[in-house]
């Protein structure tokens, strides 16, 4: 038996991993990890940077809670210099309706580059972003929707508190109907 949540999960993490250029064939955790739980506090994005510099690879974490259909934040952990910082409550861009989806931040945007690390760059211009924000939720929408049910290899579950050695494949998830 499989989770409605993280089916739900897994196809929203997907469909933006899809729509900002990582492609399919890439391992689960080549450079960038896609995560998804219930929203993080303090303590637990300490948590997901420490799997993000255990592991070796960014992590685009993806927050839901278990009442709601949408995704509620996209949060990024991103290993720079010696450390890894976090960067909560990202809005989504596409510059037109066939452009890869960027993560906007305060003060920079990132996106997946040439060789499927996260880049930073400046911000699309103010005048621009209303209307690349609702194209990127529109085009998430429909992804989610369009794409049939599917099975990832190689996605786990790591435990609260727990370390990227601690995660259990999902298929040997235990779900309690």
């Amino acid at each position: 038996m499989t989770s409605p949540y993280l089916d739900r999960a897994q196809a929203w993490c997907f469909a933006l991993r899809t729509l900002m250029g990582y492609p399919g064939y890439a391992p689960p955790f080549h450079t960038t990890a896609w995560c998804s739980s219930s929203p993080r506090d303090v303590l637990q994005t300490m948590e997901l940077t420490r799997i993000a510099a255990d592991k070796g690879s960014d992590l685009v974490h993806v927050a839901f809670s278990l009442d709601v259909d949408e995704p509620l934040s996209v949060s990024l952990a991103v290993r720079q210099g010696g450390g890894v910082i976090w960067i909560p409550c990202l809005r989504l861009y596409a510059a037109d309706e066939k452009a890869p989806i960027e993560l906007l931040a305060d003060d920079r945007r990132w996106s997946v580059g040439r060789r499927l690390f996260l880049t930073d760059a400046k911000l699309p211009p103010k005048h621009r972003r209303m209307q690349g924000e609702e194209i990127a939720w529109r085009r998430w929408r429909h992804a989610v929707a369009t794409t049939a049910s599917l099975r990832l290899g190689g996605s786990v579950w790591v435990p609260p508190g727990g370390s990227f050695e601690d995660a259990i494949p999902h298929e040997r998830l235990k779900i309690a109907a």
